[in-house]
């Protein structure tokens, strides 16, 4: 976890020899990469861990260059030529390597790479010396296409790219006298904050604004981190916005982080943080100049203990290795532990910018230790006795997990905590020793959803909120701060089941949740070898208020009496003037429309054509539509319902001239498309048909937005 006010990130030693090297002339503009100047050579070290360092010239087409890397020590030399197309020349040798007397094909900037004549493998190691000869002229400035496309630099595990039209700006805005702060973590370990103004990397933090409550200011205050044009790290940019100091304004606060790279127009996303609160973000740069921005959310603390398809399967006293990416947040290893026995966990990152995290995870999938930070260092370590006999899980992430933004390669050690530990940090010498720990108390929140009940069956407790996203088993974690409390899952998956199962979700207590409709959905998934009716108590709480009849001491109490049963209620809240309102609640079945009461208004439906395009608007308080069509007998038809605004998950049914029931959709494709779609029908008969339009949940169903039907003829006596 990045600490603002204690954590001082020391940067590897081979980045701060690379920037060292920088020369303080610059050519095209690209400041902060390091420059190779004729008759005037540079020295560097190459090993296992950095095995190749670049550096960048410009010159013009007909120059003619002489190139010579040199080592006195036990070390085989390679250079590598690249010109501005990306096409590459080498040469080699036992003590030197020279490419001597090269002409230059085309104007522009020019790579130089020295490596290791083994690459990536063995252990050699030692110091070098590069000279560049040849009498030079820079190209002439142009603005073509080609001087765009520009040159890669790598650097051991790390690359760089030219911007050539301007660097990275991130620029961090909100509106009151509060104090924000903006941290950016660049991919090749380097981190920009209040206390630490530059990286080697090139970057630049603007200074703290407001760090001063008195002189603090609610004119738009901004504070900025910032890349120069030239050579910048590829890879992922994290981005942690902090609520330091609510000063004398306090509350929640609105900000805006704008993005701009390579002059290209920026682009933004809005949060909301409350005092105390972190919000993270990130930056994708690739290789080929293409970025994007994506928007994380707060970090609620909350751990992933989700489990992994397929965990390595790990013995006591190995070490073993692999990557995190944002692609690749989490691993998990397995191995098979006693009870009793007491051991050293270590996590540590060995390139990027890599901010680990442990987790450990007793026989039945319980969270039962944690490291974040060890011995001031953004390693991980933790000491463990397991408290039973058992497969334990090691689930090895990175700080904000799913949304956070550090990638890299990592180390992670086992071992019985009487053998030795080796990290790079010597973690396992710390005095913070962090101990088992047992089941929390409930965390409390401004929202609380409560689901209990007294048989060993597996209900689901699903919450949406006014965005539209699900917080249950599957995405534990909502970017609006709702989380499903991992000790608290109730029988999932009738594993370990009990007789007195809770599950619960919050809004951490200090995280405003957004205003609108919330749906609370009862699932009955599974009897797990129980098959007695299902009788449950379920209580929503609001900013302490229990949204009940007086005197009674849960929201609903109600009966499941098979498999499948759906059971949803909603409430509506502002933020605003703190108003909550509970809606009407009941069982569902999506395969039939039944429960909407709609026979009445079959009479005054809307009468539309084959091949007709309408809008409509469902929401809570209208939560159907009815359209009625004329058909032939063999007409083959398709009927297309699509959001086009909103929360809305809709729901489509057929029904004949009776109003029966023909054929129904929820979802085109469930957990993936939620618009609804009937494909090439036949209508057996000839006559009147309806169409209902409706959402999920029915008559008890939250999600609300515009709609757009669509009835098509595939053919059929329609077509004759």
């Amino acid at each position: 976890m990045s600490a603002i006010l204690t954590r001082r990130v020391m940067i590897v030693g081979v980045l701060l020899l690379m920037f060292s090297l920088v020369a303080t002339a610059t050519v095209n503009a690209q400041d902060g990469a390091r420059q190779l100047v004729p008759g005037e050579p540079v020295t560097g070290t190459l090993d296992a861990e950095n095995f190749a360092e670049s550096y960048i010239f410009s010159a013009s087409e007909g120059d003619t260059i002489t190139l010579r890397a040199t080592t006195t020590d036990d070390l085989t030399l390679a250079l590598l030529l690249t010109d501005p197309e990306g096409q590459t020349i080498s040469a080699a040798g036992e003590d030197s390597a020279i490419l001597s007397n090269y002409t230059l094909p085309k104007d522009g900037t020019y790579v130089v790479t020295v490596l290791r004549g083994t690459g990536a493998e063995g252990d050699a190691s030692g110091e070098y010396t590069l000279s560049l000869v040849g009498d030079i002229t820079p190209p002439a400035t142009s603005s073509s296409a080609n001087q765009d496309e520009g040159p890669i630099v790598i650097d051991g595990n790390d690359t760089y790219i030219s911007l050539p039209q301007g660097g990275i700006e991130f620029q961090l805005t909100w509106f009151s006298a509060v104090d924000l702060n903006l941290e950016v973590r660049d991919p090749v370990g380097g981190a920009l904050y209040f206390d630490n103004l530059t990286v080697p990397s090139g970057g630049e933090h603007g200074g703290n604004v407001n760090d001063l409550c008195d002189d603090a200011t609610s004119d738009s205050p901004t504070e900025t981190v910032t890349w120069p044009q030239g050579f910048v790290p590829a890879g992922s940019y994290e981005v942690i916005i902090y609520y330091q100091n609510p000063c004398t304004t306090g509350g929640p606060q609105t900000f805006e982080l704008s993005v701009s790279v390579n002059g290209e127009d920026a682009r933004t996303i809005t949060g909301v943080v409350n005092p105390g609160q972190r919000y993270l973000a990130r930056v994708e740069l690739d290789t080929n100049r293409t970025w994007t921005l994506f928007n994380g959310g707060v970090d609620t603390g909350q751990l992933d203990l989700s489990r992994v398809a397929n965990p390595f399967e790990a013995e006591i006293g190995q070490t073993y290795s692999d990557t995190i990416t944002n692609d690749n947040p989490k691993d998990a290893y397995v191995f098979e532990g006693t009870a009793g026995q007491t051991l050293d966990i270590a996590m540590n990152a060995t390139s990027g910018s890599l901010d680990t995290l442990l987790i450990v995870l007793d026989p039945e999938g319980r969270r039962i230790a944690d490291n974040d930070d060890a011995n001031d260092s953004t390693n991980s370590f933790l000491t463990i006795t397991l408290p039973t006999t058992g497969e334990y899980t090691v689930l090895a992430t990175r700080y904000g997990q799913v949304i956070g933004g550090t990638e890299g390669n990592y180390t992670l050690t086992i071992v019985n905590s009487a053998s030795s530990v080796v990290d790079a940090d010597d973690v396992s010498t710390t005095d913070e020793q962090p101990v088992t720990t047992t089941i929390d108390a409930t965390p409390q929140g401004s929202i609380e959803v409560t689901l209990t009940w007294q048989t060993n069956a597996d209900l689901q407790l699903l919450v949406r909120d006014p965005t539209g996203e699900s917080i249950f088993d599957d995405n534990p974690n909502g970017l609006s701060g709702g989380i499903l409390d991992q000790d608290r899952v109730g029988n999932r998956g009738c594993v370990n089941t009990t007789t007195s199962p809770i599950s619960y979700i919050y809004w951490p207590a200090n995280r405003v949740p957004p205003s609108g409709t919330y749906e609370v959905e009862v699932w009955y998934q599974s009897d797990c070898d129980d098959p007695r009716p299902v009788s449950f108590d379920l209580s929503i709480e609001v900013d302490g208020l229990l949204l009940a009849p007086p005197g009674a001491t849960s929201t609903v109490t109600s009966t499941a009496t098979a498999v499948g049963n759906r059971f949803m209620i909603t409430f509506t809240y502002d933020q605003v003037s703190g108003t909550v309102a509970l809606g009407d609640g009941g069982f569902f079945n999506m395969d039939s429309p039944s429960g909407l009461n709609y026979r009445d208004q079959l009479s005054t439906a809307q009468l539309i054509e084959l091949n007709d395009t309408v809008q409509g608007r469902i929401d809570p308080e209208q939560p159907f539509a009815i359209y009625r069509f004329n058909g032939q007998a063999g007409d083959r038809i398709g009927i297309q319902v699509q959001r086009l605004t909103g929360t809305l998950d809709t729901a489509v049914y057929l029904l004949d001239a009776n109003g029966v029931l023909l054929v129904g959709n929820d979802d085109v494709e469930p957990g993936v498309n939620t618009n609804s779609q009937i494909t090439e029908y036949t209508l057996s008969l000839t006559g009147t048909y309806y169409i209902i339009v409706s959402h999920y949940g029915l008559q008890y169903g939250g999600t609300s937005g515009d709609y757009q039907l669509v009835l098509a003829s595939f053919g059929g006596a329609a077509s004759q």
